[in-house]
């Protein structure tokens, strides 16, 4: 058997020597003792206060050090609390670069971070880490040493809040939060230049993420991301709060620029489970206004949903084009089939004011009313026609929401019914007129009004829908109405009918009885009888009743010259009067 040779002999034995001791030295290294001499130069440096546990070296294979217990704060007075924290941080620093003067990361491993982005009433984040200005010349490194590029960092178990800072206190009131997060982050190059040659990828499947306003979270069901050549691709599938699953993509072209452009897509949803009903359940005092600041495009991208369902009404085929600024949302536009017609609703949401206040236009075309109100039992059968709408809202988030609520517009609704309600007869029941009308008349009909047109202004303010104009025009004449309709389904409405006696075709009427019975008396063919009443009541149950003043009617003239004027119009009580001699 060949002799090993001494050199290879003494090679192998100092090998074996370093080895054992640079297991056994991190034991005696007591390198926690630099932990004040970190945590000065950390707060130096970005003007935050650090705290950090127990710190562990260990020399083989690698240089390698654990920290425990760090968390980094936000700066100084913006908040209470920490930007950063995590149960411990563990780093790897490669042998070959630091005989170059080099501290080369070969890898980061982050254990259980939670991440908090904030933004106060001045546009400051708790993000920004501009350094503190120095007096004099910046001050070079003493021990001469760099830090290199990074290998990789590696994530686990992330927690993400963003939030804002509110009122004089600066408390925290967060907004968005996800957990749950993982990824690693490879060829990190510290130089703003190279940010392009940084590298990505994650798994998004298990990440669960709160939005205020919706009534569960968001899961992520599978899904994944990765960042290439300074661009962002992700595509994923997640459940919204048992709403519906959606499918989605997001692209950033260019981390430079930030861009995000995604594309959700959803077979139905169900906004009463994704909207929350009410306010929040704790209150907090809105900060002051913020700040005017530049307005930037930061995502854009389209919402398709095959099935809309709001209860008890369902619409599809919605299709939406949405764009997210630095202050403001815009939605332009938003369309859905609907009962048989289209909606169209164009929205901003302006995040500069507190609450946020929206704006929104609305248009429908081609509705079927009947198919419309058929969706809930307590308007079913209660209109039929083709309806039109246009409609410009204003208004602001929270509690108050409907109170909020302003605006106006226009509404028709053309060739349909009123199921239930036979004008001639409804207005023959009315207390006022009832001797009058009962003449040979049958009682108050359950049949049905057909019209040529509803139309009406419309104007939104104080909870209520008021109008200052509602005319309907129906073969049976016509009536105008002026009132209002709460958002709590309350009427109030007073009007007149004005009633065409010969439009109904039959003796047997009660408009054409009461015509007949007054014509008999006057000598004259009576043209129109005009009957005030009231609405009261409810949209589900409505009320019809006397109105102010008394009835009166309208009768051809005479046999009389050309150039004479038609008579006026006269009252029920004239009918009484001693005719002029």
């Amino acid at each position: 058997m060949k002799k090993i040779p001494r050199w290879a002999f003494w090679t192998l034995g100092i090998v074996g020597v370093l080895v054992v001791v640079a297991l056994i030295l991190p034991y005696f290294l007591d390198v926690d003792r630099y932990r004040p001499q970190i945590i000065s130069l950390v707060e130096k440096e970005t003007g935050r206060k650090l705290t950090i546990g127990k710190i562990r070296a260990r020399l083989f294979p690698r240089v390698a050090l654990v920290v425990e217990e760090i968390a980094l704060g936000h700066p100084a007075g913006f908040a209470e609390g920490n930007f950063l924290s995590a149960e411990a941080v563990r780093a790897n620093l490669a042998w070959g670069p630091l005989f170059r003067r080099e501290f080369q990361l070969s890898s980061i491993e982050i254990i259980s971070p939670k991440l908090a982005l904030l933004e106060d009433d001045r546009g400051r984040t708790s993000y920004d880490f501009t350094p503190p200005k120095k007096a004099g010349k910046a001050e070079a490194s003493g021990s001469g040493f760099r830090l290199a590029d990074i290998d990789y960092i590696t994530l686990s178990d992330l927690e993400l809040s963003f939030g804002r800072v509110a009122g004089a206190r600066r408390t925290v009131v967060p907004s968005v939060r996800a957990w749950k997060i993982g990824g690693r982050l490879s060829d990190v190059a510290l130089d703003e230049k190279r940010l392009k040659e940084w590298k990505a990828d994650g798994d998004l499947s298990g990440i669960t993420v709160e939005v205020p306003g919706l009534k569960g979270p968001v899961e992520f069901r599978s899904g994944e991301f990765t960042l290439r050549e300074g661009a962002i691709d992700s595509k994923f599938e997640a459940d919204l709060a048992r709403a519906g699953r959606v499918k989605g993509s997001v692209r950033v072209a260019n981390v430079e620029k930030a861009l995000a452009e995604f594309e959700l897509t959803a077979a139905s949803l169900d906004l009463d489970k994704l909207m929350a009903e009410g306010p929040p359940g704790k209150a907090v005092p809105p900060p002051p206004a913020p700040q005017p600041r530049r307005s930037e495009l930061v995502a854009r991208g389209k919402l398709n949903v095959a099935r809309l369902r709001w209860s008890p009404y369902e619409a599809g085929d919605a299709r939406a084009e949405v764009r997210i600024f630095t202050d403001r949302v815009e939605v332009w536009p938003a369309q859905t089939a609907l009962a048989g017609g289209s909606l169209g609703v164009s929205a901003r949401i302006d995040r500069r004011q507190t609450p946020e206040r929206f704006s929104a236009n609305i248009e429908v075309r081609n509705l079927d009313v009947a198919k419309l109100l058929a969706y809930s039992p307590e308007t079913r059968g209660k209109l039929s026609g083709t309806g039109e709408l246009t409609l410009q809202v204003f208004g602001m988030f929270g509690p108050t929401f409907t109170n909020s609520l302003t605006g106006s517009g226009n509404l028709a609704i053309r060739d349909g019914r009123l199921p239930g309600f036979d004008l001639g007869s409804s207005m023959r029941s009315l207390a006022k007129v009832q001797q009058v009308l009962n003449l040979g008349g049958r009682g108050a009909g359950s049949g049905e009004t057909p019209f040529r047109s509803i139309t009406s202004d419309l104007k939104i303010g104080g909870g209520r829908l008021s109008s200052e104009r509602i005319n309907l025009d129906s073969p049976s004449g016509t009536v105008d109405l002026r009132g209002s309709f709460g958002f709590d389904g309350t009427l109030n409405y007073d009007g007149q009918a004005n009633l065409t006696p010969g439009a109904e075709g039959a003796s047997q009427s009660p408009v054409g009885v009461l015509a007949g019975a007054i014509g008999g008396i006057t000598g004259r063919s009576i043209q129109q009888l005009s009957v005030p009443f009231a609405v009261r009541g409810t949209f589900s149950d409505p009320k019809i009743q006397p109105g102010r003043g008394i009835p009166s009617f309208r009768s051809a003239p005479a046999q009389q010259p050309a150039d004479q004027t038609e008579e006026k119009k006269k009252s029920i009580l004239d009918l009484f009067r001693k005719p002029r001699s």
